[in-house]
């Protein structure tokens, strides 16, 4: 407990504590075992403590010196913060994206019976609807109004914890027909209908560069990288020592050292090329924490490629 505290301190020495409270806030949205920072501070220990093991008995065995050897271990001791931190962000933003794609079919649904009844009869009826994850949401705003909160906060509640735009926007309405006492339905109607066209826009345009997406991973992962291993392999095969009889240009020496520099200078633009993919692909995607996932799975696989094309 002492370490998961100093652990916890250091992220409030090094992170507002807004942003704390916001991914302590995405952890509970989520709805798995990690539910607060000190359960993610304790897996990320857990997990880190065999990695650091398992990367200084690599070292060990590579015959590695001991500096190298405690530095190995605790850099990869902080790989899993890194890797637990991206999950979890990545999951809560999926969970958002299929709240959103259940929005309108809520609105239609509510349009139905919102000029009737009252919001508390509102929100009892889309937790009996069963929309999921909006209907789980709007069960524990239920449940807190029944204990006493009013309804302003515990809506404002859920738009707080969503963090989403197209969410603010309806949980908005429904607070405003509460306190206008107007008829919302054609507006309901009105809303769902606007976040459908979006959709099928979105989907549509998604459609159009789902070729250039699968284009680029193709390029950065495999295509790209084997062509220039290939290359390099063929080169690597000439023998420099037979053009030295030729007696002009550079000497063998020279040679091979440009040729060491040039497979230095593939390498790097491989990797260049494979973190600028990642990155577009994400931009592509609407969402740049994407990055280090198709960084992690474009790059390993590139460097694979480019090897075994220069082994060829």
């Amino acid at each position: 407990m002492d370490l998961i505290k100093m652990f916890r301190n250091g992220f409030h020495f090094f992170f507002s504590e807004e942003k704390i409270i916001e991914f302590e806030e995405k952890l509970l949205m989520n709805d798995n075992r990690v539910k607060n920072l000190n359960l993610f501070i304790y897996y990320a220990l857990f997990f880190g403590g065999i990695a650091s093991i398992i990367g200084m008995l690599a070292c060990f065995y590579a015959g590695l010196s001991m500096e190298k050897y405690l530095i190995c271990g605790s850099i990869v001791f902080f790989i899993p913060f890194f890797l637990n931190y991206l999950f979890c962000d990545i999951l809560f933003e999926k969970r958002k994206r299929k709240k959103e794609e259940l929005l309108p079919e809520v609105l239609l649904e509510t349009s139905v019976f919102c000029d009737e009844t009252s919001l508390l009869k509102t929100i009892s009826k889309i937790v009996e609807s069963e929309f999921d994850l909006i209907s789980r949401d709007f069960e524990n705003a239920l449940r807190e109004i029944k204990k006493g909160a009013s309804f302003e906060e515990a809506l404002e509640r859920i738009k707080r914890l969503n963090k989403s735009k197209e969410y603010s926007r309806v949980i908005d309405l429904l607070l405003q027909g509460y306190n206008s006492g107007a008829s919302m339905s054609e507006l309901f109607k009105e809303t769902a209908e606007n976040l459908l066209e979006n959709k099928a826009i979105i989907k549509e345009r998604q459609a159009v560069m789902l070729v250039t997406k699968y284009t680029l991973l193709l390029a950065s992962a495999i295509i790209v990288p084997a062509i220039l291993g290939l290359i390099i392999g063929l080169v690597s095969g000439f023998n420099f020592g037979s053009m030295s009889a030729m007696e002009f240009g550079l000497s063998v020496a020279q040679r091979e050292e440009m040729f060491s520099l040039a497979v230095l200078g593939t390498n790097l633009y491989i990797i260049e090329y494979c973190v600028l993919s990642a990155f577009f692909l994400s931009i592509q995607e609407g969402n740049k924490k994407q990055f280090w996932i198709y960084c992690l799975f474009i790059l390993p696989v590139a460097l694979t490629a480019f090897f075994l094309a220069q082994a060829m």
